[in-house]
């Protein structure tokens, strides 16, 4: 690992407090497909196909080839896992979520192509698709050389102990603040824990996700080319949380136990407009490209910070009154995307869809909400996310196929490749989705299930990752179980 990638790391530190900093513009650029069971089960390649109101998330002109008014509603429940590798000691967590992942509405309008220079047909439509979930439990426990507290004693070195709260509130301040480190000669500092080892047992909950509320329009011009457009508005709402405990090998140290957790909230919301068309060359295959403009947030974000320790001499705490809170408001504006999509009806036998999208992770910017009483440049984070993200292609496949005149196959695969620079930051794999599902259609009413996992490996550095002891390596899986039931008239 080179000096760059440290000092990117080291800024991407979770206890580092909770400045706002690359890591932000990456959880809001890095969105999935989502949506109704059917969108889903085919691993969202229906920019080019249509019918379904998720695709308007890929091209907002696949709209067009809705002929009947319908509205559609997709309940949808998560189980998200995490094995976590801590120098060899093998963890396992899981938890249970339940959300709604699409509530749509689309009026269809025919059209008299002979009174209406060969429109065939108009479809305005509104509705929420969840574009990204935030679920996830992670838990790693195992032993190291280091102390998440040697952490809090390097960024403190130098710092007089009259400014320490000032200075680091939320990590070295309480850390003095509980006994777990103490002052020293010559502005340093030393800790209790000098022989042993720490056992470290942290966990990380995060909850929440993206929903995008859009409005679009769409129409279908000689039954040749669909066009469209769409204004979206995406809410956002996150929330993180950790437990770090420590304990320590040598039972004979004054210093037992440190109990250090934190919390993050962040809401807001970010608008965009995506247009497109879809070009039919013949009957049985479609053409589509669409471009979504860049997405600005809006965003507030509000953390805590708190540590107690267990001594010889009992519990140590911090008093209620001086426990550290902060908030902040800021933008950040997401890339662009562009997408092709590659759709094509097998006769009787069903359908097969490819989209790819094209993104560049290194083009968000963060900035200061407009007319901010104290406004922050930002130009050392805007920097490390040129520096630390790529420009990137993501892949999706899907199939459907017909067992019946009723009922219907899916199945699918989602490749997205890791925003990271090679050899720079987080050592990410890509991000694989593998789908699944079934449907059936009674003619006004129709039915669809939908299975999708979730595949993608990371690191996790809870402190400064020169030390040994700061990283986890997190296997990530999430299966979904999705269940859509729609309406035509």
């Amino acid at each position: 690992m080179n000096k760059i990638s440290i000092i990117i790391i080291l800024l991407m530190s979770t206890t580092i407090g909770y400045a706002q900093n690359e890591e932000d513009a990456l959880r809001y650029s890095e969105i999935y497909f989502d949506g109704t069971a059917r969108s889903t089960a085919m691993a969202g390649a229906m920019g080019a196909l249509g019918g379904d109101f998720s695709a308007v998330m890929q091209n907002p002109a696949s709209l067009a080839r809705i002929r009947k008014s319908n509205f559609s509603a997709t309940f949808n429940l998560e189980n998200p896992r995490t094995t976590a590798n801590y120098y060899g000691a093998n963890t396992n967590d899981r938890g249970v979520a339940g959300n709604f992942s699409n509530l749509s509405y689309v009026k269809a309008y025919e059209l008299d192509p002979k009174k209406f220079n060969n429109w065939y047909s108009v479809q305005l439509g509104m509705g929420m698709t969840r574009v990204k979930s935030f679920q996830q439990r992670s838990r790693y426990k195992g032993t190291a050389d280091s102390s998440i507290v040697h952490s809090f004693i390097n960024e403190a070195n130098g710092t007089p102990d009259s400014l320490i709260y000032d200075f680091f509130p939320f990590t070295a301040g309480l850390a003095y603040d509980v006994f777990a480190m103490d002052p020293a000669p010559g502005n340093q500092y030393v800790t209790d824990f000098t022989s042993g080892q720490a056992i470290h047992d942290r966990t990380i909950t995060n909850k929440g996700g993206m929903n995008t509320y859009s409005f679009s329009l769409s129409g279908n011009y000689g039954n040749k080319v669909y066009v469209g457009g769409a204004i979206n508005f995406t809410k956002v709402n996150y929330n993180s949380q950790f437990q770090h405990i420590e304990s320590y090998t040598d039972t004979a140290l004054w210093l037992q136990r440190i109990n250090y957790t934190g919390e993050l909230d962040i809401e807001g919301w970010g608008y965009n407009a995506r247009f497109g068309f879809v070009y039919l060359p013949v009957e049985w295959l479609s053409v589509g490209l669409s471009g979504q403009l860049p997405t600005l947030f809006n965003l507030s974000d509000s953390w805590t910070n708190n540590m107690t320790s267990m001594t010889d001499d009992g519990e140590k705490f911090v008093d209620p009154e001086y426990v550290p809170t902060g908030s902040f408001d800021y933008r950040i504006t997401t890339p662009a995307r562009a997408n092709l999509s590659i759709g094509a009806i097998m006769w009787e036998l069903g359908s097969i869809g490819l989209d790819i999208e094209y993104v560049d992770y290194g083009k968000s910017i963060l900035a200061s909400k407009r007319y901010s009483d104290a406004p922050y440049s930002f130009d050392l984070e805007n920097s490390q996310v040129a520096n630390l993200y790529k420009s990137t292609l993501n892949y999706k496949l899907g199939v459907e196929g017909r067992l019946s005149k009723q009922s219907y196959i899916r199945g699918g695969i989602a490749y997205y490749s890791s925003p990271y620079v090679d050899g720079k930051g987080n050592a990410a794999s890509p991000t694989i989705f593998y789908t699944g599902g079934l449907g059936y259609n009674w003619g006004k009413v129709y039915a669809d299930f939908a299975t999708v996992l979730l595949s993608k490996k990371t690191n996790y550095y809870a402190y400064d990752p020169t030390m040994n002891g700061s990283r986890a390596a997190f296997d990530i899986s999430n299966y979904s179980f999705k269940f859509s039931v729609g309406f035509r008239f």
